[in-house]
């Protein structure tokens, strides 16, 4: 023996063959699936053990796997489940049925516990034989029975609510085929660059047997195409179509929130209910429906997607093709990109940390390498040139569990960070921007490369650029009282200043002009930060070429002032019915251009108050009559509050309780030849 096998050489040890039940029990195994033996004691789940070998998924992207098993600032500690995932992926601990996954909790699983109970050896063999449908004489008879049983529990199934077809006169609302095409197509060219929620080989393969016998569509891929037509509606060329689709998009959502909230929730435990789901979140913000509240439904959906076990890298679970280990990584990291975008807007927490996942980040896989099988070259190729569909969401995922700290840190209710702790977090921020910047390459002049491109790209500095924006903010507005917060007042600005560019990209302007939630950022937090930045060396006692020198220097900042007053302007006539933020921006702009021209500050910001209202009344009347179809007499009813009475001292932004303004201390006061804040 030590002849044959000298020192130093390992004998390779024998690859198992046997599922594992079978060789928990030592039992012969027939090898199939399911094999005899577990189907005799009618297993949860009969599973084969992978051959020991590294994951496949780690050696073909090995760029985006260390990215995720190094940390160079931050310690992982021994049990987060993230740093083991580089070993040979081990087999979950429960079972997997259907489409979910079961902890030992479940009753499910006690079936197998007790498997080898001498006592219950026959009865489980009887059991399995008669509802697997293999057993002899009365065995046989009853097993009939069962699959009878089966049919008519499906024939009564089918006649409860969540079974029940779409309003029958769905199709009527639908655009025309050319416009349907055209919003697919921007829908697959536009967000899927950052969220890959559908797969484009099945969902074409839908589409055209849609149209070719609508009729017989299912149901559920009746309310996903709903759901892309209410997300691209707003972004289409035309603005008459624009205007329909935005007012049949509500109805639509509608449509789809009754349809996916059916009192059956395991008719939707299927990847393409996560599909769906995703759809309805991303429509929500899209046309403003109900979006403060995202975080909420975002719970339920990571919930949805962790009983169907996508918190688990597919290499861990039981066989399946490339193609679907790539769906649910994609999934599961589009769902942890929207649900830490909705924690940071709603002021919560994520609600959950790195160790509870394990999940692999997606490939920069096309679609198309996909349904080829993919392959290692085209997979491990350098990204270069414009943002494609295929590379965006791996480079968030790479940031992501930074930014779940980043969002625990900025909404944590129990005590504040210390300014150390921030900017630690901001040094990772920005080297995390930087990697993203340098994984894109060389990207060609934005008035080159395509507007879905650069679409895709805005999307992508949005989603990464509000981090620091929310991180810096408390401190940023301090910094006037105490110079150490300089530092968070320039990180707030630059970061504000990129967010306030990607208004010149005319696709995505359109998104910002009709979201909510996220994309209003600029009237909140990016408005604040021009504002101190433009009011923070002013002096109204400088001679008359210091302040003019002053405005120059000053100009950039003011001109992206005058370019948010005017977006939020543009917010309100596409449906925004909160005159509060473009009302408080106008008067912030008007004060800060009088301050630079040694004119009354108040009495400047007083008129742009009335003009800016004067304004508002317009827009909301033409949209009251718009809405109601009637002509009504312009003016106010005397029983009306009047829009031109005393401003209430406590200006409540927004209407969300956060903001709390004394316009006599934070708007007009300037002590000293500076404005107080």
């Amino acid at each position: 023996m030590d002849s044959e096998f000298p020192s130093g050489v390992r004998k390779r040890r024998r690859p198992a063959v046997s599922c594992i039940e079978c060789r928990r029990r030592k039992v012969r195994c027939d090898r199939a699936k399911p094999c005899g033996q577990c189907t005799a004691h009618n297993t949860p789940s009969c599973t084969y053990e992978e051959r020991p070998r590294a994951s496949q998924h780690a050696e073909q992207f090995p760029e985006v796997s260390e990215r995720w098993h190094r940390t160079p600032e931050r310690a992982i500690q021994p049990n987060d489940a993230l740093s083991r995932t580089s070993a040979v992926p081990t087999r979950i601990h429960g079972a997997l049925n259907k489409t979910r996954v079961f902890g030992y909790g479940h009753w499910m699983n006690s079936m197998s516990k007790l498997d080898g109970l001498p006592t219950l050896e026959p009865l489980l063999k009887c059991y399995g034989s008669i509802f697997h449908g293999d057993g002899h004489g009365a065995q046989d008879s009853a097993a009939k029975t069962v699959a009878e049983c089966k049919q008519l529990a499906r024939d009564a199934k089918r006649q409860r609510p969540s079974r029940k077809c779409l309003p029958p006169d769905i199709y009527s609302s639908f655009p025309d085929g050319a416009v349907m095409d055209d919003l697919v197509r921007l829908y697959f060219a536009t967000f899927e660059s950052c969220y890959r929620i559908l797969y484009y080989p099945s969902f074409i393969g839908e589409y055209r047997r849609y149209k070719d016998d609508r009729e017989n569509a299912k149901s559920s891929f009746v309310v996903e195409l709903l759901l892309i037509l209410s997300v691209t509606g707003i972004l289409h060329a035309d603005a008459t179509i624009r205007d329909e689709l935005a007012t049949r998009s509500r109805d639509w959502i509608n449509i789809a929130q009754t349809w996916l909230s059916g009192p059956l929730e395991k008719d939707r435990l299927t990847l393409n209910g996560i599909q769906i789901h995703c759809l309805l979140l991303l429509a929500r913000q899209v046309i403003r429906l109900g979006a403060d509240l995202v975080w909420i439904s975002a719970g339920s959906l990571m919930r949805m997607a962790m009983q169907m076990g996508l918190h688990h890298d597919p290499n861990r679970m039981e066989e399946m093709s490339l193609q679907e280990k790539e769906i649910r990584r994609r999934l599961w990291y589009t769902i942890l990109e929207m649900n830490v975008q909705a924690a940071l807007d709603s002021g919560m927490s994520p609600m959950i940390s790195t160790g509870d996942f394990n999940t692999l980040p997606p490939s920069r896989m096309s679609d198309e390498e996909l349904e080829l099988g993919g392959t290692q070259v085209e997979a491990q190729s350098e990204i270069h040139g414009p943002p494609s569909q295929k590379q965006l969401l791996p480079l968030l995922a790479a940031s992501l569990p930074l930014r779940l700290d980043v969002t625990k840190v900025i909404n944590s209710l129990q005590e504040e960070p210390s300014y150390e702790e921030v900017l630690r977090l901001e040094k990772e921020l920005a080297t995390a921007c930087r990697t993203a910047t340098t994984a894109l390459g060389s990207t060609p002049p934005l008035n080159v490369i395509s507007h879905t491109s650069r679409f895709a790209l805005s999307h992508f500095t949005h989603l990464l650029r509000r981090f620091t924006l929310c991180l810096h903010f408390p401190y940023a507005i301090q910094a006037k009282k105490n110079p150490l917060y300089t530092y968070s007042q320039k990180h707030c600005l630059d970061a504000t200043q990129d967010i306030v560019s990607i208004i010149d990209d005319e696709l995505y302007a359109r998104l910002l002009l009709t979201g909510g939630g996220m994309f209003r950022d600029l009237i909140t937090r990016g408005a604040f930060i021009l504002y101190l930045e433009l009011t923070s060396d002013i002096d109204a006692d400088a001679s008359l070429v210091s302040r003019s020198r002053n405005r120059a220097r000053q100009e950039p900042i003011l001109r992206d002032a005058r370019r948010v007053a005017q977006y939020a302007k543009e917010r309100m006539r596409h449906g925004e019915t909160n005159v509060k933020g473009y009302v408080f921006i106008s008067m912030a702009t008007a004060q800060v251009e009088a301050l630079f021209d040694g004119s009354s500050p108040e009495e400047a910001a007083m008129n742009a108050a009335r003009e800016s209202l004067e304004t508002c009344r317009e827009i909301l009347e033409a949209m009251a009559v718009k809405a109601s179809g009637v002509e009504t007499e312009c003016g106010v009813s005397d029983g009306a509050t009047p829009l031109f009475g005393d401003l209430d001292g406590q200006f409540d932004f927004l209407d969300d309780g956060s903001w709390d303004f004394d316009f006599g201390e934070f708007i007009f006061s300037h002590h000293g030849g500076e404005v107080s804040l």
